[in-house]
C-alpha cells in the first residue's frame, strides 16, 4: 500500500509542478500581451484564451498537493470548542470532504467522456477539445478526494492520543 501512496504523491508532485509552470506561463503571456499591445500596437488574439486555459490547469493541477499539505481552507471553530472530540470532528470533516470531491470527480468524469464522444470544442478564438481542459477538473477533484480519505483514516496525531 505504501508504494501506491508514493505513486500518488509522485503524480501529485508532478501536477503541482505543472500548475506552477502554468502560472509562470500566465505571467509570460500577459507580459508579452502588454508589450505587444502598448509598445507595438499589435494586440494578440490568443493570449486571453491561453491564460484562461492555463488558469484552469493551475488551479486543478495544484489542488491535490495543497490538500495533501493541509493548505485547504479549514474552519476549526467547532473542533476548537470541543477539544475532546477534535480529532473525531476533523476526521468526519475530511471524510465528508472526500465524499464530495469523489462525487464531483465522478460527475466530471462522465462529462469528460461526453465531451470526448461529441467532439465538443471551446468557444474561443483558439479552439481546442473541451475534454483536454475538463480532464484537469476531474483529476483535481478525484485526487483531492483521495487525499481527504488519507487524512480521514490517517493514524492519530500525538495530540489526539494525549487528549
Amino acid at each position: 500500500m505504501r508504494s501506491i501512496l508514493r505513486i500518488q504523491d509522485a503524480i501529485t508532485w508532478a501536477g503541482f509542478m505543472l500548475g506552477a509552470t502554468a502560472l509562470g506561463a500566465i505571467v509570460v503571456i500577459y507580459t508579452f500581451e502588454v508589450i505587444s499591445r502598448y509598445a507595438f500596437g499589435a494586440p494578440t488574439m490568443w493570449a486571453s484564451d491561453f491564460v484562461s486555459f492555463l488558469l484552469l490547469i493551475s488551479v486543478f493541477a495544484t489542488g491535490p498537493w495543497l490538500t495533501r499539505e493541509g493548505g485547504h481552507v479549514a474552519v476549526t471553530i467547532l473542533p476548537d470548542m470541543i477539544p475532546a472530540a477534535r480529532d473525531a470532528i476533523l476526521r468526519a470533516g475530511f471524510f465528508v470532504s472526500a465524499l464530495v470531491c469523489l462525487w464531483a470527480g465522478w460527475i466530471c468524469l462522465g462529462e469528460n467522456i461526453y465531451l470526448f464522444e461529441r467532439g465538443t470544442v471551446t468557444l474561443t478564438t483558439v479552439r481546442i477539445p473541451k475534454w483536454t481542459l475538463s480532464v484537469f477538473i476531474t483529476y483535481g477533484f478525484l485526487n483531492s478526494g483521495l487525499y481527504f480519505l488519507r487524512l480521514a483514516f490517517a493514524p492519530p496525531t500525538p495530540e489526539a492520543q494525549n487528549g
